[in-house]
């Protein structure tokens, strides 16, 4: 099992530089912001988190992978992107009910809001004049819901429901969407798991400004595959994805995990994703960090966008409980 996943991943990561982010459907979808990501620890990853998300920021990848957060999360993040644009996201997840296995829970709810904003936009005259007259503001919202269950240790299923706003100056247009995900791992016993994923993602109504102009949101197909190479130590996965104005697309992240002490531990992560390589430069890689104290852990990740700039990723986890919880996780290395 370990070759032939070895040969996989290597294959995928030398298809890689083929693969492109456009094609004849290029810009035909709307609300664009539903494909950016969350979390400092997936984005360093090149957004491969689908098969080994487990924390309140899988809610996005991978609802399904939510069965194994054990105890309330918290999650927020921020990311500042160029020509002043900012992107924020909070997630918040909380198990109903524990499996009798430790690993994972039965049952999940979580929430979610996603928002770009983009303040002090220009306005301009229809005249030939060069000096402004005005500013304006675009903002993208998504606010969501999710269920997950956990069947058993093999299986996990999950589905979350979008609703999606969007502001253009005095302009706005909404839509609702739905992801759905499942995660499958084989032989959970083994010393090396591998844990293979898929997810389906916002598949729904389109959005629509006055007028009548409309685009479909971007429809998005992911499989992944998750390896934990040396468990609580180092961790691969590979994603092949596609959204419906894209050609197909690989990313591939590593997080190498080290702890400290009981209550101490920190990750070093890098990844690489091919549907952002057309603008040349270091697109395509990302790198980050990580430092997790107690129930608290920040992340960072550098993410370069060749010609356009680079974008720095940054977000905070925390994970709450009671004695019951603290018991659970004591001495646990929260960077898996």
């Amino acid at each position: 099992m370990t070759k032939r996943l070895l040969l996989l991943l290597a294959l995928v990561v030398a298809l890689a530089p083929k693969a492109r982010a456009t094609n004849a459907s290029a810009g035909t979808s709307g609300a664009q912001f539903l494909k950016i990501g969350a979390g400092s620890r997936a984005g360093a990853m090149g957004d491969a988190y689908t098969a080994l998300g487990d924390d309140a920021y899988s809610l996005y990848y991978n609802p399904a992978c939510a069965t194994f957060i054990r105890e309330p999360q918290l999650g927020a993040a921020h990311t500042a992107y160029f020509q002043g644009a900012n992107y924020e996201v909070a997630n918040f997840a909380f198990p109903l009910s524990s499996g009798r296995e430790p690993e994972f829970s039965r049952h999940v709810l979580g929430a979610s809001i996603y928002n770009l904003s983009v303040a002090d936009i220009e306005r301009r005259s229809t005249t030939e004049s060069q000096n402004p007259i005005g500013t304006f503001s675009s903002g993208d919202y998504a606010y969501s819901a999710t269920y997950a269950y956990r069947y058993d240790r093999r299986l996990g299923l999950g589905a979350t429901g979008k609703m999606i706003y969007q502001t253009l100056d005095t302009y706005h247009a909404s839509a609702y969407a739905m992801d759905v995900g499942a995660h499958f791992t084989p032989n959970p016993d083994m010393a090396r798991p591998v844990s293979v994923a898929a997810v389906i993602k916002n598949v729904g109504s389109r959005p629509s400004y006055a007028g009548g102009a409309s685009d479909p949101l971007p429809l998005q197909a992911t499989v992944g595959i998750g390896w934990k190479a040396i468990p609580k130590t180092l961790s691969l996965e590979t994603d092949v994805s596609k959204y419906r104005d894209t050609d197909i697309f690989v990313a591939f992240g590593a997080e190498v995990t080290k702890p400290f002490n009981d209550d101490i531990s920190g990750a070093f992560r890098f990844g690489y994703n091919s549907r952002r390589t057309a603008a040349g430069g270091m697109n395509g890689l990302s790198v980050g960090m990580g430092i997790a104290f107690h129930r608290v852990s920040f992340d960072f990740a550098w993410i370069p966008f060749g010609d356009l700039g680079d974008t720095f990723r940054y977000s905070l986890l925390v994970r709450f409980g009671g004695a019951a919880a603290a018991g659970q996780t004591k001495k646990r290395n929260y960077y898996r």
